[in-house]
């Protein structure tokens, strides 16, 4: 559980990102605005904000929707074909842009100097992920990713972070690194050095109160109870 948290949280996804290694998080609200370039704009605003809602009980982050895209500090854009070149070379990182045709779906962060995310921008392909079948999850795994877990783990399994398996719902995993992240014991720029005994302190804790053998099934009622 611990290897998995340093090399999802503490990791970049592309190498050429020069990211540092240390804990990285949001310390405020969310405030999210979405953008429908093609495909049902209704379905996906309700996949948007029934996730939203399953991760801000995890988080306690607060998340609302706002109206005018300069108001955001979180957009999300289900492009159309036509204008998806033009949105990923105006909204992401170039790294990320150059990404664009090897991914389904992408997203990208920006933090300030105490590691705090400040912005998150999601792009995702409408016909590409709808022909896929991963419309619902490039929303669960891009979102989640915003959080500060953002690196695809080649050795990781049954999470939505996986490079070697196929999970496009939260796991128990996926519960618990979540709440590692977002964590009372944790602050943002600690390296693994000063996280670890912190981290291993927090799923002692968890041990004991039977959260870890049970996190497959808290993963699913938090699920229900945000109306995936």
């Amino acid at each position: 559980m611990a290897r998995s948290f340093f090399d999802i949280a503490l990791h970049a996804e592309y190498r050429a990102e020069r990211v540092p290694q240390v804990v990285k998080r949001w310390a405020g609200p969310l405030r999210v605005w979405m953008h429908s370039g093609a495909g049902d704009a209704g379905q996906q605003r309700r996949l948007l904000q029934s996730h939203l809602k399953h991760l801000s009980r995890l988080t306690r982050l607060p998340v609302r929707f706002v109206a005018r895209e300069a108001d955001a500090n979180v957009r999300v854009y289900f492009a159309g074909e036509g204008e998806l070149r033009g949105l990923a070379a105006s909204r992401l990182s170039p790294t990320a842009y150059r990404e664009l045709d090897r991914s389904v779906c992408i997203s990208t962060i920006h933090f300030n100097r105490r590691s705090e995310i400040t912005r998150g921008t999601i792009l995702i392909p409408v016909r590409r992920a709808e022909a896929l079948g991963k419309l619902n999850a490039c929303v669960v795994e891009e979102v989640t990713q915003m959080l500060g877990l953002i690196n695809d783990s080649k050795t990781a399994r049954h999470t939505v972070f996986s490079d070697i398996t196929d999970d496009d719902q939260l796991t128990g995993l996926d519960y618990l690194l979540i709440r590692l992240l977002y964590s009372p014991y944790l602050r943002t720029g600690m390296d693994a050095r000063q996280a670890a005994p912190l981290v291993q302190h927090q799923l002692d804790l968890w041990e004991l109160t039977g959260e870890l053998q049970q996190a497959d099934r808290l993963a699913a009622v938090q699920m229900r109870l945000a109306g995936r």
